[in-house]
């Protein structure tokens, strides 16, 4: 007679209860009598599948309940799709990172819930045992912006530091300055000394709002050696709201970064007023005396030319004053450095607002004049105001170094005493 050979589940589930009236009728008597007689204690290898014993009384009402298998199934093909998909990132570690306080609750509520061990909730999410014990001894804390424990990253800023850094970005005074100003006025008046990269990630958490900008399109453009070696010019119009228009040119200095002078006027802005706008710049600061030559830089435009070009024939030597004008053949570069000051000021000063009359007018150009030689930064000067640059100062990347390098210790210090944050476990405070 055919002997038949069972798969060795039917044996589990004979011996558990799971075979339905038709499929116990087709086992045959003596085969049911022998399984009958197992002890399956007495075999080798049974710690090894007690606890899969032990849990099929589980899977038996699973399957006795239609809703709870179905609901079953829809966990289980929602995990693949789950661990599919973080297969697939390719930075899958930095995302389980991202989200590891929400994996962490999840897991301990599964645990609460349905009553199951660490292992098998870990196991529906794809992680180890080890990551989450890893990620749950984490401190997150509340006082950081980055919920980091300051003991346990004592290389952050200290919460002083912090709070210096959320009261300049968030003053309303500050509203429309630029990161690099903020920075460097931090370390000039000693409120915060860290690099430059640091605090823009900081202030950006912090509340910093960065206002809209006219945009230049990014042009190459040229880089003096001295000051008073590259002079730039452009005129602007300047609407006011009882509706009249001043024509605005500033003169600025290519290597300080400088406006020197300025004039406004809300009639023709000719080769004359160009010419006089020179005049006083020249007399203002001794240049008919400068033993090096002068380049001024110009767009092609008519005022540019006339009385201003006399003017420049009539200087007598040392000085050698030569009159460029941009995107030729013999200069092929943008004016920009001009454009990008009528942008600083209508955008960062006036923040997109007007002055009321010409009289107001001048007074806000007076303004700006002050804050934008005395009291902007610009990375290229590293720390140093334009004017002070104009004095004689020479700009060094590596001023604040040392300042910067004794604050990183002396942080370290500070945070790894630090006792006040309110801390939670695997979760955020």
């Amino acid at each position: 007679m055919y002997k038949r050979n069972y798969h060795p589940l039917v044996l589990l589930l004979y011996t558990s209860g799971m075979l339905d009236a038709r499929q116990l009728q087709e086992l045959p008597k003596t085969t049911k009598y022998n399984w009958n007689q197992f002890q399956h204690e007495n075999y080798y290898g049974n710690d090894w599948v007690k606890n899969y014993i032990n849990q099929f009384d589980t899977i038996k009402e699973v399957f006795a309940s239609s809703f709870l298998y179905k609901s079953l199934r829809f966990l289980v093909e929602t995990r693949k799709g789950y661990l599919y998909m973080l297969q697939e990132f390719s930075h899958n570690k930095q995302l389980l990172k991202l989200h590891a306080n929400k994996i962490i609750t999840s897991i301990e509520k599964m645990k609460s819930l349905a009553n199951i061990n660490v292992k098998t909730a870990c196991n529906y999410y794809g992680v180890s045992k080890d990551w989450y014990y890893q990620q749950k001894r984490k401190i997150s804390c509340g006082v950081s912006p980055f919920q980091k424990c300051y003991k346990q990253h004592p290389n952050q800023l200290t919460v002083k530091e912090v709070i210096s850094i959320e009261k300049l970005v968030t003053d309303s005074a500050n509203y429309g300055k630029t990161k690099v100003t903020l920075y460097y006025h931090a370390l000039r008046t000693n409120l915060v000394f860290c690099s430059k990269s640091t605090f823009n990630k900081y202030a950006s958490a912090l509340g910093y709002i960065k206002p809209k900008r006219s945009r230049y399109p990014i042009a190459k453009g040229l880089r003096a050696s001295r000051v008073f070696e590259w002079l730039h010019v452009d005129i602007t119009n300047v609407h006011t709201l009882e509706n009249s228009i001043q024509k605005v040119a500033f003169v600025k200095d290519n290597f300080s970064r400088a406006i020197l002078h300025y004039a406004s006027t809300n009639e023709k802005a000719g080769s004359r007023f160009i010419k006089n706008l020179f005049s006083e710049t020249f007399d203002k600061y001794n240049l008919l005396n400068s033993a090096k030559p002068i380049n001024i830089l110009f767009d092609g435009e008519s005022e540019n030319k006339g009385d201003f070009l006399s003017w420049i024939a009539t200087i007598q030597a040392p000085p050698i004053v030569r009159k460029i004008t941009d995107q030729t053949k013999d200069f092929p570069f943008l004016n920009s450095m001009s454009e990008s000051t009528q942008s600083i000021y209508k955008t960062e000063f006036l923040n997109g607002k007007y002055s009321l009359n010409k009289k107001v007018h001048l007074k806000d150009l007076e303004r700006f004049i002050d804050y934008y030689n005395n009291h902007r930064y610009s990375i290229e000067l590293y720390g140093l105001t334009p004017f002070e640059v104009v004095d004689g100062k020479i700009p060094d990347k590596h001023f604040f170094k040392e300042k910067i390098q004794l604050a990183r210790k002396d942080k370290v210090v500070v945070n790894q005493q630090f006792n006040d944050c309110k801390i939670a476990i695997g979760c955020n405070s």
